[in-house]
Order: C-alpha cells, then structure tokens, then sequence
C-alpha cells in the first residue's frame, strides 16, 4: 500500500496528487476544495496472534474498514451480521455450523493479507450487532477465532453522513465464475464487488508469483505437500451473502493477479468454489503516457 490513508482516499476519489515533501496534507482535502460528498470515514483495526485491536462500535452508514497485520501469521476481518433477537453469545454456540443458519449474514470484510501487510474495504453497513472473526488455521490446526479472534462490533443507529465512492472497476460474482476485466492499468482503483448469485462468494486477490498461473494455485490449495507459496496475498472481500456488495481499494502494481473463491458449495457437494471453476486471472500494465 504506497499511499497513506485517508490521502490514498482523496487520491482515489478527488483525482488529488500528492503534496510536494514535507507538506502537511489535511485529510479529505480533495473533498474540501471540490465540494464532494464527505467520504466514508476510515476505521483501523490490527490483526495480531489472536485478537482485533480497533473500536467497539461505529456509526452506521458507509466506512472504510482498514486491516493492518502486526503478527507473524496470516489474517483476515470477516465480517457477519447477527439478525436481532439473536446475540454474539447465539453466534458463538453455532461457529462450526455449515451453512450457517439464516439470522447470520455474510457481510464481507478484509480479505486474507500476509503479515505486515495493509489492505482496506468500504462497506455501507446497517445498524446492529456484528461479529469480527478470522478463520485462518495455525500451524496445529486451530481456526484463529477459536483463540481469540472473534468479537463483536456494534454499529450504531447515528449515521456518518459519508457516501460510497464512485468505483472505476466491477467484480461480479455469481455460481461459479467471475465477470471481471482482463486488463487493469497501474495504480489506485475502487472496485465495486457485487454477488448476483444463489451462494455466498468471496473475491479474494492475490498477486502470482513468476512462473505461477490458475492452474498451479489451484494445486497448491489441494495439495498440502506443495510447499510452493505460488501467491502474494494482496487482500480482497471476504464472503458476501447473495444480493450483498462491497467496495475493494486497491493500489495495484504491474503484474499478473487472480482472483479466487475459497467458499464451499456447502448446498450440494461440499466442494470448494474455486475447483468448480470460481478463479480468474488478471494482468495489471503500465498506464500508458499520453
């Protein structure tokens, strides 16, 4: 992530530069010259062996969620809604239910970052309950959220005033593929992510590793032998329920990407999205000069 928050925003949305060194750059300074809706406000949480560090509650409407890794693991921020009358305690008793019964909703998140790493979201939430979690394994096994990466988050019935961003690219997931551009240009971009399908998806983005290619990850995942780490994780949305969306931040570098569902099929065979056909692959160019 090469530009800081919340200036990689207004760079993002206001069309702003960078200010020349050692000039102090007030956030949303592109809102305020151009008279632009307020953008979504940007909440930080860290992610370290095994908690959320970051707020207790947020006002409603639409907020950047912000995923920085401090530990020495891989992390993710799912996020799901809990439906009143249920509470976190309900969701509790019932992690390792699949699917997942109706009053939890697959909101999205931060997708899975490497450790050090930063990646960040826009969602326009609702008030209620929600529940962070990571359900990345250690190395015995142990999903993260049942050592401590699991707690709620309250959004609260005051809204932020703030607009979603206006994106520049769409994801749209549906069973089982994605209808996504082969060609990106370097650089910032909002990707607006939508599930029009049946099933929860994901839109996980990952940046291959030379010689790597679709086929090669899809062996890595499926082989626990193959110790090639063919990726560099780079972020994404974690799943969506059907009908729900996201906004993606992005700064991409040139090179070759894909994107991958790592949901299971859990209504027929139980098998993983992406072995039914749910990756793609994507090239990042040069912009080119005018």
């Amino acid at each position: 992530m090469r530009l800081e928050v919340p200036l990689m925003l207004a760079v993002l949305v206001g069309g702003a530069g960078p200010a020349p060194p050692g000039t102090a750059v007030p956030p949303y300074q592109a809102e305020q010259r151009t008279h632009l809706p307020p953008l979504p406000p940007v909440v930080t949480f860290t992610a370290r062996e095994y908690a959320f560090v970051g707020p207790d509650s947020i006002e409603s409407g639409p907020t950047t969620f912000r995923l920085v890794s401090a530990g020495h693991e891989q992390h993710f921020l799912g996020l799901v809604r809990i439906l009143s009358p249920h509470t976190f305690d309900d969701y509790r008793r019932i992690l390792t239910l699949n699917p997942p019964p109706p009053w939890v909703i697959a909101v999205g998140g931060v997708g899975t970052i490497s450790p050090g790493g930063i990646a960040m979201t826009t969602l326009d939430l609702e008030p209620g309950l929600y529940v962070m979690l990571c359900d990345m394994q250690d190395a015995r096994g142990t999903f993260h959220m049942m050592e401590g990466m699991l707690r709620p988050l309250t959004v609260l019935p005051r809204r932020n005033g703030a607009v979603m961003p206006t994106p520049d690219v769409e994801f749209v997931l549906t069973e089982f593929a994605f209808s996504a551009p082969a060609k990106l240009h370097a650089g910032p971009h909002i990707v607006r992510v939508r599930n029009v399908g049946a099933q929860p998806h994901m839109a996980l983005v990952w940046r291959l590793l030379p010689g790597a290619s679709a086929a090669s990850v899809v062996h890595w995942m499926n082989t626990p032998s193959d110790l090639s780490q063919p990726v560099a994780l780079v972020g994404g949305v974690p799943p969506l329920a059907p009908g729900r969306e996201a906004q993606l931040l992005l700064h991409l570098e040139v090179g070759h990407y894909l994107l991958i569902c790592l949901v299971d099929d859990d209504a027929h065979d139980h098998k993983a999205h992406y072995d039914k056909g749910m990756v793609s692959e994507f090239t990042v160019e040069s912009p080119v000069r005018r």
